[in-house]
């Protein structure tokens, strides 16, 4: 070989050599993302249920929304529909919970709320490759 062919060969080694570790280093800060904006949501959701339960206000409502505009951002489409059902759910119950009316209905309301969250949890997981631990014996 000549000393071009080896020079280009080096250079193109170098260059796939340059590109890969930021390749990673973008795809670890993506999901580092995604993992706050899942941790945001759901810590947001249960201050809101707990503010919801005690009459109290909705100052974690911006904090839902912020979250899960994050989520639409950057993750998958099943997720982020997800994450935004999910947002309106909580919202609605919460709304029910805060008022005065049929306390069995905003009851019911929560519940499925925490079901979806549940289920969106399960969905976290997945996409970040969180193994649940096996139940000790």
């Amino acid at each position: 070989m000549n000393t071009a062919t080896i020079a280009v060969i080096g250079s193109l080694l170098g260059v796939v050599l340059g590109f890969t570790p930021q390749i990673l280093q973008h795809k670890w800060q993506l999901r580092d993302l995604r993992r706050e904006a899942y941790a945001e949501l759901l810590r947001s959701i249960s201050a809101s249920y707990s503010q919801a339960q005690s009459g109290g206000g909705s100052s974690e409502d911006a904090n839902i929304l912020k979250a899960t505009t994050v989520i639409e951002l950057l993750a998958e489409p099943r997720i982020a529909s997800a994450a935004r059902h999910l947002q309106k759910q909580v919202d609605y119950a919460h709304r029910l919970l805060r008022g005065q009316g049929d306390k069995a209905a905003a009851k019911r309301e929560a519940e499925k709320a925490d079901d979806e969250r549940l289920e969106l949890i399960k969905l976290f997981q997945k996409d970040l490759g969180v193994r649940r631990p096996r139940p000790s014996t």
